[in-house]
């Protein structure tokens, strides 16, 4: 059997809670929070200090944040990552071509989480995403373009993992049956979109990114402001997408010659 350290996976709880939190935490809400003893959590919180991945947001009112170091730590693993290395020259390039906002981003317990976000010139797009942030799968053109990969029964599991009711905006998806309709249209059209479904006013165009093993094990995708966003340039931007992710799956190891199966 497998030993587990209770105070090593309680420090990693409460980086977990600070990483996801919208608001610095005090001692006691994350006491609370992860239902550790106050003592407990006072040692934790100040070790990790000392180490410094914590810091205090205020000291007077003694709120905490996570540090840069977390931040630096996270840079080095996705700067050691093969898709990192191998698709930020690519994200470059395209960026720099269509003078955009290009999004990496992987599936991850329901979720998008951001790996890499690349402005080369000047782009039309303002919009809170970043790199390490997680988005709700199902309203993001990174999150769709990875979805219509899986099999339906995939795509209810996780579903099924949060709360996916919530409308963000008028033209979020909030039904699951919905969702495998958007998902057919994006095979059928080779790319996935997302049509102001997260932000008001911004408008994605997404393919995905394949590993050696055939199985989808990221999305990249072209962000911008919805007026902006034509016929014209939604072909053109999906388009310039599905050839670079090609290229990117290829140099993963990928080896066929589309992304989507129509007829699946």
């Amino acid at each position: 059997m497998d030993k587990v350290n209770k105070s090593a996976s309680r420090a990693i709880d409460i980086l977990a809670l600070l990483s996801t939190s919208k608001q610095p935490l005090t001692q006691l809400s994350i006491s609370e929070a992860l239902g550790i003893p106050k003592s407990s959590t006072f040692e934790l919180i100040y070790t990790l200090m000392q180490k410094g991945v914590v810091e205090f947001d205020n000291e007077l009112l003694k709120t905490f944040k996570l540090s840069m170091k977390m931040f630096e730590l996270g840079c080095t693993v996705l700067q050691g990552a093969d898709l990192y290395k191998i698709s930020k020259p690519y994200l470059e390039k395209l960026s720099d071509d269509i003078k955009e906002t290009i999004f990496l981003g992987s599936e991850n317990d329901g979720d998008v989480v951001y790996l890499d976000r690349v402005e080369k010139g000047i782009s039309s797009l303002t919009t809170a995403a970043g790199i390490g942030m997680r988005r709700p799968i199902h309203c993001t053109g990174l999150g769709k373009a990875i979805l219509a990969t899986y099999k339906d029964a995939q795509v209810s599991k996780i579903w099924d993992m949060c709360n996916r009711s919530e409308s963000y905006t008028e033209t979020t998806i909030t039904n699951l049956e919905d969702l495998k309709r958007e998902l057919k249209e994006t095979r059928k059209r080779g790319f996935a979109i997302d049509n102001r479904e997260r932000e008001d006013e911004i408008f994605c165009v997404a393919v995905p990114i394949y590993g050696a093993n055939g199985r989808a094990v990221a999305a990249i995708s072209v962000a911008a402001i919805y007026l902006k966003m034509d016929q014209r340039r939604i072909m053109e931007y999906s388009n310039k997408l599905i050839h670079v992710g090609l290229e990117i799956s290829h140099k993963m190891g990928f080896q066929k010659d589309f992304l989507y199966d129509a007829a699946w």
